[in-house]
């Protein structure tokens, strides 16, 4: 493929097949060591639009936080069902992801990418006018099914960004998924501080107004930016179930579980919980500031996992340190009732929300990485398919786990506490490294013993009936 910086982009459609080459032939320092200079135009293009995409979609699904408890209030609306309008965007994500992911190079890549990131921005539009609803069930019913329609969207465009940035950047996978991740995550800090201020200066629906029409926008300039994508439909032997095959796939879905669910238990519970100390009792401008804590930390340290874990290629030995760091950040939080001496401080709570934003992002950043590495595993080709099949697999563990954590994090805080609840959290990450590094160490075995290794490769090359 030539790459030439003078002809016009749309007369350079993108091949994902042939950018995954594209620049091999001159030079192989990309296939070292990821460097955004040295990526040909095309990939650049691609790599800006996805983070762009990713930060203003993050961003209506975050937006609403500060203020729709409040409105959704004020139409009758109780607590209980406010937080099931949250919760239900990650249910649904949860449910579509592997299908769409088994699917999509039949709907297309590029085509679910762009009309789901159009779907989500409509949607958001749509909220902002919700306010003039009547009260009652019409108002929650419209909620919703707009909600829903939006993590449909949403679902759509992150199953397809994944597929495609893995096999566009199939030497720095993990590096690409860590950067997508740092705007994911800053759409995520950032929606909620511009939802508040946009509320302010313009009521309900400007919020929704003006970041919904920043993201249909970005579906329009990336109908003509990304060009044309291989993703023609190959003929197929194995479905999503085949990835399931591997104990390895498992492995990992419990990891990312685990992560997202110890992340999304902070949502509601935090708060409260911070708002005991005597420097923060009060003062919700700085509460408000814990929460970026852990985030912050998630977001801009995602590519350095990411580098590490493509140039080190130590999947599950990141995931045992990072989840080992987690853990212990949920224990200093409460503090852990299962020891007394630690303190209940302001600085032991940042200290704990750090640990947190910093042990799960190295745990869960190289997982997109070893599904790929499972897969491969199960003698699954290295195309759009099986990256379909990873990214959906990887977005509805993720989803799952951001799905159950508010919504069990909040019934443990009321049943046992905050302290117990954390350490339930930190349980349950610990949980996931005691099983990786059991996995690890029985896989190190059968390497050295051949019959051993023998017997697991013929589990895993056992056929799968199954089209599903």
């Amino acid at each position: 493929m030539e790459d030439s910086e003078h002809e016009p982009l749309l007369k350079q459609p993108v091949n994902a097949l042939e950018l995954s080459k594209g620049d091999k032939s001159n030079s192989s320092e990309e296939d070292k060591e990821f460097s955004f200079s040295k990526i040909t135009k095309q990939k650049k293009i691609l790599l800006v639009s996805m983070a762009m995409v990713n930060f203003f979609s993050v961003t209506c699904y975050s937006l609403l936080a500060p203020f729709f408890p409040a409105e959704a209030g004020k139409k009758g609306v109780s607590q209980t069902v406010v937080g099931m309008i949250f919760g239900v965007f990650e249910f649904v994500i949860f449910l579509t992801s592997p299908i769409l992911g088994n699917y999509i190079t039949k709907i297309g890549s590029k085509f679910m990418y762009l009309s789901g990131t159009m779907i989500g921005g409509t949607c958001a539009i749509l909220f902002g006018v919700l306010d003039k609803s009547p009260d009652g069930t019409t108002y929650i019913v419209m909620c919703f099914l707009c909600r829903t329609i939006e993590a449909f969207g949403c679902s759509l465009f992150v199953t397809a960004s994944f597929a495609i940035i893995a096999t566009v950047f199939p030497d720095h996978v993990a590096t690409v998924f860590g950067v997508l991740e740092t705007f994911s995550g800053l759409g995520l800090i950032v929606g909620p501080a511009v939802g508040g201020a946009l509320y302010q200066l313009g009521g309900f629906g400007l919020p929704f107004f003006v970041v919904g029409s920043i993201t249909v926008l970005n579906g329009v300039l990336g109908y003509f930016l990304l060009g044309h994508i291989d993703d023609s439909p190959r003929p197929k032997t194995k479905s999503i179930l085949h990835l399931l095959k591997n104990p390895y796939t498992w492995v990992i879905a419990l990891t990312i579980s685990a992560g997202s669910f110890s992340l999304g238990f902070l949502d509601p519970t935090l708060a409260l919980h911070v708002e005991k100390l005597p420097e923060l009792n009060g003062k919700t401008a700085l509460i408000g500031l814990m929460f970026l804590i852990s985030g912050g930390v998630y977001s801009f340290t995602a590519p350095l996992w990411g580098y590490l874990t493509d140039k080190k290629g130590n999947v599950k030995t990141m995931i045992v340190l990072g989840g080992l760091v987690g853990a212990v950040g949920y224990l200093l939080i409460g503090p852990t009732p299962l020891i007394e001496q630690l303190p209940f401080e302001l600085w032991s709570i940042i200290l704990s929300l750090a640990l947190m934003g910093l042990g799960i992002g190295c745990a869960i950043i190289p997982t997109f990485r070893g599904l790929i590495e499972s897969a491969k595993e199960l003698g699954m080709e290295e195309n759009m398919d099986t990256h379909g099949m990873v990214s959906g697999l990887f977005n509805s563990c993720f989803s799952l786990g951001a799905f159950m954590g508010p919504t069990v994090g909040g019934v443990f805080v009321e049943e046992f506490g905050f302290d117990w609840s954390a350490t339930g959290c930190a349980g349950l990450i610990t949980l996931s490294v005691i099983v990786t590094t059991i996995y690890g160490l029985l896989r190190f075995r059968s390497e050295k013993k051949p019959h051993l290794r023998q017997g697991y490769e013929k589990i895993l090359n056992k056929p799968v009936t199954s089209n599903v």
